[in-house]
């Protein structure tokens, strides 16, 4: 008997343990919401930043020549792509519900942490290919070649700059969230809660 009641009080631990190392369920909702409004200002941002190009760079064309004609009207353009990805963003973002499980909420944190890392890849391949389009607008005289050159390195760089605080600010979050879990681990064989006193 002694046995079966010391049996059923480590159960009983071990289960309370499972239960304090999760969040709950409003603490999961708190942590969605977070996630969902951070990701939302981020299109914000973006969405701003392609509008001004766009405004900026339509009359900057209009009013200048050479290179400089060549830089706005690449900035305008380029700018075109960021508002259609920050509008549909924010768009997905507002529809996403922050009612999630455990398992949907790290898989979501998880796949913008991949976007926003392979996106990064792709800024410093936009600068690099600006850099070449401008060395070479140089070699061969080119107005258009160097204005455009420019142009890719200042959003190649901006957007590397962009995806990187969203990166570190999702990546905060996240980490939080695994941190609440790292006091369970199943092996696949035994489950072990650790308490820190």
């Amino acid at each position: 008997m002694k046995k079966t009641i010391a049996a059923f009080l480590l159960l009983q631990i071990l289960f309370s343990g499972l239960l304090m190392a999760q969040p709950s369920e409003s603490d999961l909702l708190q942590i969605n919401q977070n996630r969902i409004s951070m990701n939302s200002n981020g299109m914000l941002v973006l969405g701003g930043w392609a509008v001004s190009n766009i405004a900026i760079g339509t009359i900057g064309m209009t009013q200048t020549s050479g290179n400089t004609k060549y830089f706005h009207q690449m900035n305008a353009a380029w700018n075109t792509v960021n508002l259609a990805i920050a509008g549909f963003g924010y768009n997905g973002l507002r529809n996403q519900s922050p009612d999630m499980g455990l398992s949907e909420t790290i898989t979501e944190f998880h796949n913008f942490e991949k976007i926003l890392l392979f996106n990064a890849g792709l800024d410093v391949g936009y600068m690099a290919i600006g850099a070449y389009l401008w060395e070479r607008g140089i070699r061969t005289d080119s107005d258009r070649l160097r204005g455009y050159g420019q142009s890719m390195i200042l959003q190649g760089a901006f957007l590397f700059v962009f995806d990187g605080i969203l990166y570190f600010m999702s990546r905060a979050e996240s980490s939080r969230l695994i941190e609440s879990l790292n006091s369970v681990q199943f092996t696949g064989s035994a489950l072990s809660v650790t308490f820190n006193f």
